[in-house]
């Protein structure tokens, strides 16, 4: 049997060290996983170990600092130091019995990125420059001392951990981070010989190279980290792709030349991304971006150096990423938030089982944002990463009937789950299609990782042999009929029609029908409710050429817990596509050619439209679970936006937690 994907199979060198695959996990910094004190706990080892059994040739860790004198964070995660000994050597040692290698992503520190209420003292950077947080913090300059002293932190670091078996270092050399800002006169102002020309910015990066190799030796391999572009219109307003803008960081040009500068210095390796904390959506690249985003990035540079390339940006379509190889537009391909979604990319991908690779949805949900005051540090659809030891599902001790009401991806995610675990399973859906409102949601041309996730669950459900039976809604004698030992209600949510005048005429229609095509928009329409599906629904219909307003009454768009990535660069593309917001202003009465609406002032006035979209959110739809409770006698359990309508992670959370327990 012919290999589908050869050429992401094929071994390759980083300096002395040999690589099974061409295929990397890029770092994620995962809080969550380590302890109060910053130290990696068995969550960090089971996490990795689960990634090296899925196939992957190389981990790559999220940032660990090197030192916590000269800028110290509130937070107390202290840096590398001998505690870290036991759980890498644990790590190691079983993911080199997988034939997988883990590099160590070290970091200098934040610098001017780090917020001044979470440092003591003032923060730190290059020059003495604002603070990208809070402008009227001017940064502290480091001294040539403090330089060197986090050299030498570099290299206790680096010699710490490949005591512990960790076979190589990458250089947090990119986002903006401060070893990035020394390569950068935009941040870099220094006259000594930190700064000048870029081969002088870079000395503070060629002197952490070579404090690793003494240490090491010269076939310890050490991979630098940055971005070839910056993307920044100004300091706080990100370039989008394809967008002409001046850029105010590093360009194309310049990052080419840093790419040989720090070849002929000695990196074993470059990893090639884009991006600083401005907009978020370049270093961590939501589901607006295009798959790939990056790699003409890497393809750049690969043009230009003999040392292995490795690039990053949404290659979890495997034809893709095997593409980028066989053209030789990079010589690794790194996933990020795909070995999230499954951590068993490379198998399925070796195996040729692409269908069933769970997508990633680019939601940053469960893995970056901080919810509940917490990082969970995890996957919207994958709930069990991050928590493998205690979440994987496990067979029945007794297997049961389980009618599940709802086909919506809280109702599939149960029954797939349930399934899994030897259940019998029967799924209702009162529609024609498997799916819910992720079939709306999956319109967009930029949104089809979400058509992708629902064709994944559709194929899970028949491979696990779940009885499905469309077009019939549940009711209590249906229950009665089927007599399930356990029943899973996801009857999902209906849209919020607010009591107004005019809301029911023709020219007016919900965003969910409206993306369904069930409600024709004419040439001048204004979208009430700026949440995530109010501006997505209002950015699509833009893009057909139609003049959009969006009206919203709270005084921000896209509230929580849209990711910052996903909100910043939507609220981008809007302004891009030319689409207006209207803050405090709320929408008092629809007339046949206008909408009024009054501000905050209370002064009221008229918008001229031809077409009205309403999305001020949705409400559960709980009914058939209030019937249910006073009837039926077994374990029965709301799931998804009928407990509360919120999102996907809500549903598939819910789902899961549930079903994994049965």
């Amino acid at each position: 049997m012919q290999m589908k994907f050869p050429h992401l199979f094929q071994p390759i060198q980083i300096g002395k060290l040999r690589l099974k695959n061409r295929i990397a996990m890029a770092p994620m910094g995962f809080p969550a996983m380590s302890d109060a004190e910053g130290v990696p706990t068995q969550r960090y080892v089971d996490y990795f170990t689960e990634r090296a059994k899925g196939g992957a040739g190389l981990l790559i860790t999220g940032m660990l600092k090197v030192e916590d004198t000269i800028e110290y964070t509130m937070s107390k995660r202290g840096p590398v130091r001998k505690e870290f000994i036991r759980p890498f050597a644990d790590l190691t040692e079983g993911i080199h019995s997988l034939g997988t290698r883990i590099f160590a992503q070290l970091s200098a520190g934040l610098g001017y990125q780090g917020r001044p209420h979470n440092i003591r003292g003032t923060p730190v950077a290059p020059s003495a420059i604002p603070n990208f947080a809070d402008p009227r913090v001017t940064c502290r300059e480091l001294s040539v001392e403090e330089i060197q002293r986090l050299v030498k932190a570099y290299g206790d670091a680096a010699e710490l951990l490949a005591g512990a078996g960790v076979d190589g270092v990458e250089v947090h050399g990119h986002a903006g981070f401060l070893i990035d800002q020394f390569s950068s006169s935009l941040w870099n102002k220094r006259t000594d010989r930190y700064g000048g020309d870029l081969k002088g910015r870079l000395t503070f990066a060629f002197e952490l190279l070579h404090e690793v190799k003494r240490r090491l030796g010269d076939g310890y391999p050490v991979q630098y980290r940055y971005g070839l572009k910056h993307y920044m219109k100004e300091i706080r307003q990100s370039g989008l792709p394809g967008e002409d803008f001046v850029e105010l960081g590093r360009d194309i040009d310049e990052g080419l030349q840093m790419a040989e500068l720090l070849e002929a210095e000695g990196f074993d390796s470059l990893a090639v991304d884009a991006g600083t904390a401005t907009g978020h959506y370049w270093a961590h690249p939501p589901i607006y971006q295009a798959h790939g985003c990056m790699l003409d990035l890497a393809a750049g540079v690969k043009e230009l150096v003999k040392i292995p390339v490795i690039a990053v940006g949404r290659l979890d379509i495997p034809e893709m990423a095997n593409d980028a190889v066989a053209s030789g537009k990079a010589d690794i391909v790194s996933l990020a938030k795909g070995l999230l979604a499954d951590p068993y990319w490379p198998n399925k991908v070796r195996e040729g089982k692409v269908e069933d690779i769970r997508p990633c949805i680019g939601c940053h949900q469960a893995c970056s944002e901080p919810m509940n005051g917490r990082y969970i540090n995890s996957c919207t659809v994958n709930p069990a990463c991050g928590r493998e030891r205690t979440h994987t599902l496990q067979p029945a001790e007794k297997p049961r009937t389980i009618l599940v009401a709802g086909g919506g991806i809280g109702g599939m995610e149960a029954a797939r789950a349930s399934a899994s675990r030897g259940h019998k399973v029967v799924l209702y859906e009162k529609g024609e299609a498997l799916g819910g409102h992720l079939i709306e949601a999956g319109v967009p041309g930029d949104k089809k990782d979400i058509e992708r996730l629902n064709t994944w669950y559709r194929r899970q459900l028949e491979q696990l042999g779940v009885d499905v039976r469309l077009n019939t809604a549940v009711t209590p004698d249906v229950v009665a009929r089927d007599q399930p030992d356990v029943v899973l209600v996801a009857t999902g949510s209906q849209d919020v029609i607010p009591r107004l005048p005019g809301v029911d005429k023709p020219h007016v229609g919900r965003a969910t029908e409206v993306l369904l095509g069930k409600k024709a928009m004419g040439e001048q329409v204004v979208v009430v409710g700026a949440g995530e599906n109010g501006c997505e629904t209002a950015l699509w219909l833009a893009r057909q050429g139609k003049k959009v307003s969006i009206v919203e009454m709270q005084a921000k768009p896209i509230a929580i817990p849209v990711a910052n990535a996903n909100r910043n660069m939507l609220l981008d593309l809007l302004v891009q596509a030319g689409v207006p917001i209207l803050l405090n202003t709320a929408l008092r009465e629809v007339l046949d050619d206008a909408v009024v609406v009054v501000g905050k002032d209370g002064e009221t006035r008229r918008l001229a439209c031809d077409s009205v979209v309403l999305a001020v959110g949705m409400k559960a739809d709980n009914r058939l679970f209030g019937a249910l409770a006073q009837q039926f006698p077994g374990p029965l359990h709301d799931i998804g936006d009928c407990q509360e309508a919120k999102n996907v992670m809500k549903a598939v959370w819910d789902a899961y937690e549930v079903a994994r327990t049965i």
